[in-house]
């Protein structure tokens, strides 16, 4: 059986995820648009089509990392050891850029996010969340 805080950390996963495929969406129409608007106001073909790269490449990036978020998740719904190390690792690398967050501005998204990357880090590295992912590698008998 899962547990109940692996189950409430996938879907915290797949909210990652969704907020990055949304952003993703957004920066390759905002990066459409703006090229558009480019090519309207000046005649430099060469600035259009970077302010378009520069718009798809950034969100086709978000696009991977949600996409990196929902296969952690499903790893951790069906209690894959992958899916625990691969989350532990995500949230990992957004507690550390956090920190330097709120080094820079200490305000209570920044603080709270912190607190939650930590929580999820501490929580999946403890040895009776950790057995539900060993048990789950393990022949059934």
């Amino acid at each position: 059986m899962r547990p109940i805080g692996v189950t409430l950390i996938a879907i915290l996963d797949w909210l990652r995820a969704f907020l990055f495929a949304l952003g993703g969406l957004a920066l390759i129409g905002v990066g459409h648009l703006s090229a558009r608007l480019v090519s309207a106001v000046a005649t430099d073909s060469i600035f259009e089509k970077l302010v378009s790269l520069l718009g798809r490449t950034l969100g086709i990036g978000a696009l991977l990392i949600a996409a990196v978020f929902v296969a952690a998740g499903v790893g951790l719904w069906l209690l894959e050891n992958w899916g625990r190390s691969l989350t532990l690792a995500l949230v990992g690398i957004w507690l550390f850029f956090g920190l330097f967050g709120l080094l820079r501005h200490a305000g209570p998204f920044h603080i709270l996010r912190v607190i939650i990357d930590a929580a999820v880090v501490v929580y999946l590295l403890l040895p009776e969340v950790k057995g539900h992912f060993a048990t789950a590698l393990l022949p059934a008998e």
